[in-house]
């Protein structure tokens, strides 16, 4: 099942979510304006679901410029004066948030950056480009060790769980994240124990 038809079974806000995630998909499609979902949904591609209260949008520098050029016709607009990268869609008031390639993933002292959404760290699935396990496991370690946004740590280890991945995993990823990695995946593996 894809992500918007999963999304609209649902509660309201995830059917409005879905609404906005197909909008926003078909809207950017039209304006060129390259992109991927990053964030809670993305959890969704690589088989675990949790709620999440806005849709996070990973684009280049020059689409963000582009967003802003067409934003009545995206059907967004900025959720306080100025705002560039904190959006809202007119019509349901979910929340996009917008990251840009080359961005800090997690604060400014993270070595771990945001690729761009055309890269190989991303694959199409649904007309979307999703990260791939490695790099979106990468981006929720360097989230939550410089960030300190534990529940993106948590959300690496129902990772682990859903994607039954082993040990070696920690080879596909930074160098700096790999123990963090592994110390998450034995945790994981001493709770599914004690069951």
């Amino acid at each position: 099942m894809n992500l918007i038809a999963a999304l609209k079974k649902d509660h309201v806000h995830a059917e409005n979510i879905a609404k906005v995630l197909a909008s926003l998909r078909k809207g950017l499609g039209a304006c060129d304006i390259p992109f991927a979902i990053v964030g809670g949904l993305a959890l969704r591609y690589h088989g675990y679901t949790r709620f999440t209260e806005d849709i996070d949008l990973l684009t280049t520098k020059e689409g963000l410029d582009a967003i802003h050029a067409n934003l009545t016709q995206l059907g967004l607009t900025p959720r306080f004066p100025n705002a560039r990268k904190s959006l809202r869609d007119t019509e349901r008031g979910v929340k996009v948030d917008v990251i840009t390639a080359g961005e800090r993933a997690g604060s400014g002292d993270s070595p771990v950056v945001f690729p761009a959404p055309g890269s190989r760290s991303f694959v199409t699935r649904d007309g979307m480009r999703v990260p791939t396990l490695a790099t979106l496991v990468t981006l929720k370690l360097a989230s939550g060790v410089w960030g300190r946004r534990l529940h993106d740590l948590g959300d690496v280890a129902r990772l682990i769980a859903a994607n039954r991945v082993t040990r070696g995993f920690a080879t596909k990823l930074p160098k700096d994240l790999r123990a963090k990695f592994l110390e998450i995946f034995d945790q994981a593996a001493g709770e599914k124990t004690l069951e």
